[in-house]
């Protein structure tokens, strides 16, 4: 291998899998099943696979621990099963090498660029976008490319496979957690690209022309037909990503304008409108005011039908850069059942004793508020949570 292999993340149903087998359609480069290599390494001792004296059989037991459901029964299959390799080929490949993690991902992904007749590889697997420092360290010189699509058709497309989102929230949620794991990454590095979903099914020769020259290859045209090279990517024949070895389709663009109301477009803008606007794609909803969640944002998605009221109010849960007021405060939950205070006894009897002293501020200040909970506490309990319950009860939404 002349050059050193690509990586290929982002969120999934951002369209990774299609410009995987665009690139896969190069005279030149392979790109075999997604590994999850660095999502499983992350949970191991990276240090003993590599051992000397336990060289290479941990690092074959451990791609041997790699396995996936196949949605179709309880089975499950191995990453080297995926790759279509024996035992005996991936153990004769380190064996032959020196120790090292790079190694053990080349053994899969090696063996199959030989099997293509190609001279460079590349791995696609989207959730390793929270694993980029890892491969970076493991992989100097490699390009890392992500892909970005608008988080609205990300959500919307998560709710339609088995092992996606359980709600637009939810996979809103999911995107923002992926996309800000590896935001300051793909700012500063210098072998780190980005481009767009949306670029790339509308202006695919120009897309792919740039992408080509930031990894030192050239375009070919042969890649706009992935006809062929997708198949390699879905080895187990999934339905959600049958669409990559389709032609291009302008129709799986903006899809949220489709099959979102408009209240869940607010919702959904009301948690990530700042990224929307970051990321130079539209947004409709109009917000007059920005609200402070507490405890966390994150008891959102218990909550979620009592939150959309309150955006349908103009409030959004993020901040202008600029923006001077006192937010809206927005508390979700009950303090007990939800763990709105952690810690030891004292400490949580302090921090319920200052938030205490914040609502009353609150109050006497004529700021609005807003209590979410499923459940309303007995009046008459004179603890520190009785107190508190008592001053959020005029306040409440019911869930």
């Amino acid at each position: 291998m002349d050059a050193p292999p690509v990586f290929i993340v982002g969120a999934p149903r951002s369209g990774t899998t299609l410009l995987a087998a665009m690139l896969a359609a190069h005279s030149r480069l392979s790109c075999g099943p997604e590994t999850h290599f660095f999502r499983w390494l992350s949970n191991r001792d990276a240090g003993r696979l590599i051992q000397h004296d336990a060289w290479p059989e941990r690092a074959v037991q451990f791609l041997e621990s790699i396995t996936f459901s196949n949605y179709k029964d309880a089975t499950r299959t191995s990453v080297v099963d995926k790759y279509e390799l024996s035992r005996d080929r991936v153990e004769n490949y380190l064996r032959d090498r020196s120790p090292s993690i790079a190694n053990i991902l080349s053994s899969l992904t090696v063996p199959f660029m030989q099997d293509m007749g190609k001279a460079r590889w590349i791995e696609k697997t989207p959730d390793h976008i929270e694993h980029v420092a890892q491969i970076r360290e493991n992989f100097p010189d490699s390009p890392i490319v992500q892909i970005l699509r608008d988080p609205r058709d990300v959500a919307v497309s998560l709710t339609k496979v088995p092992w996606g989102a359980p709600s637009l929230l939810a996979g809103l949620f999911y995107w923002k957690r992926l996309y800000e794991s590896s935001e300051e990454f793909f700012r500063r590095d210098p072998l780190a690209y980005t481009l767009k979903y949306e670029n790339l099914v509308t202006c695919p020769v120009d897309e792919l022309r740039w992408l080509c020259q930031f990894i030192g290859e050239d375009f070919e045209e042969e890649m706009l037909d992935t006809s062929n090279s997708a198949k390699k990517l879905n080895s187990v024949k999934v339905s959600w990503k049958e669409k990559a070895s389709q032609p291009l389709d302008a129709s799986r663009l903006n899809v949220w304008r489709r099959e979102l109301s408009a209240a869940e477009n607010r919702l959904a803008e009301a948690f990530i409108g700042d990224k929307l606007e970051q990321l130079g794609y539209p947004g409709e909803a109009l917000f007059e005011q920005w609200g402070e969640i507490y405890p966390s944002q994150q008891l959102a998605l218990k909550y979620e039908d009592s939150i959309g009221a309150i955006a349908s109010k103009g409030i959004r849960f993020w901040k202008l850069p600029e923006e001077k007021t006192v937010p809206v405060k927005v508390y979700l939950g009950d303090p007990g059942a939800d763990h709105w205070f952690e810690g030891n006894k004292l400490e949580r009897t302090w921090r319920t004793a200052a938030l205490i002293r914040e609502i009353k501020k609150s109050i006497s200040l004529e700021r609005s508020i807003y209590w979410v909970s499923e459940t309303l506490y007995q009046r008459r309990s004179i603890s520190l949570t009785g107190q508190l319950t008592r001053l959020l009860a005029p306040y409440r939404l019911e869930n």
